[in-house]
């Protein structure tokens, strides 16, 4: 998944480093992030020694997100640098296929705190402006005090599955650009437990009783703000697919054989797909030669 990042050391400690030249500078304009285009088609993240003529004043401004391996990333709000001299402007989903994964996860992660930031220059109570908090990942109002922390929203993605079949289901366009097979998935709503929110969003998406949830894993999903919890759930009835069609264009039933393999194993829902296939992820890396974090 993209936060498995190998041997790679992420540290979101907070602290207020000063940047170098070497350290990694994210700038986003309209929910894009400027990044360098390599020769091979693969995007980069540039360094503040790539902006000579404006890196002393960038440094200056940028805000310190977190560290992987020793090296700053950092966020600034303005920059000169435009499309020009083989950078561009490139839209969040870039990250989904980026390589090194490692950089693909430092990406998506700086876009998620960029968006929350955007989001609380003023404050949700009183309308001031804000300040970054110097004690912790925060903004905080200075008018009355209102502290705001980065938005994280819960969220369940369930595999359901009656023996060796398991329902697949895509997205309708207008709500999910992603048109590969999915899994059952919604957020957490006020009140409900985990398995709760299972229930409700199978039985409001394909009209279908599930039992003996079990929890997988959870996975950070930056790319919709998200923490994801993965479970699987067996049929309980009634197989009849009854379909939210205001969410879902299709969903269907299909046998462990039909389900495609998954090349980027970059989500939870990859991974639950390919543990129902293959009995486990060891097993699909033996079968397909795949390996984390490739």
């Amino acid at each position: 998944m993209i936060q498995d990042i190998g041997e790679h050391r992420f540290d979101l400690s907070f602290r207020q480093p000063e940047a170098r030249d070497e350290d990694y500078v994210l700038y986003m304009k309209s929910n894009k992030t400027l990044l360098r285009k390599a020769e091979d088609g693969n995007y980069e993240i540039p360094r503040f020694s790539d902006f000579p003529m404006e890196k002393v004043r960038l440094k200056m401004k940028a805000y310190y997100l977190f560290a992987i391996d020793g090296t700053g990333y950092y966020y600034v709000r303005e920059m000169l640098q435009g499309e020009e001299d083989g950078y561009e402007f490139c839209p969040t989903p870039v990250f989904r296929k980026m390589t090194p994964m490692y950089q693909a996860f430092a990406g998506i992660t700086a876009t998620q705190l960029h968006r929350w930031k955007e989001s609380r220059r003023f404050c949700g109570r009183c309308g001031h402006e804000t300040e970054d908090s110097k004690t912790e990942r925060a903004v905080v109002c200075p008018f009355c005090g209102q502290t705001e922390y980065p938005k994280i929203c819960p969220a369940v993605i369930v595999a359901i599955t009656d023996g060796d079949r398991i329902i697949l289901s895509r997205y309708r366009v207008s709500n999910n650009p992603y048109r590969g097979y999915a899994l059952i998935a919604g957020f957490v709503e006020i009140g409900e437990t985990f398995e709760d929110t299972v229930r409700r969003e199978v039985m409001e998406e394909v009209g279908l009783k599930v039992k003996n949830i079990r929890y997988y894993k959870s996975q950070p999903w930056a790319f919709s703000d998200t923490e994801m919890i993965g479970f699987f759930a067996e049929l309980d009835g009634d197989d009849t697919i009854r379909l939210q069609e205001d969410e879902l264009s299709e969903a269907g039933w299909y046998h462990r054989d039909q389900v495609p393999d998954e090349t980027m194993l970059n989500s939870i829902g990859s991974e639950l797909k390919m543990v129902f296939k293959y009995g486990s992820m060891e097993k699909f890396y033996e079968a397909t030669g795949i390996r984390p974090g490739e």
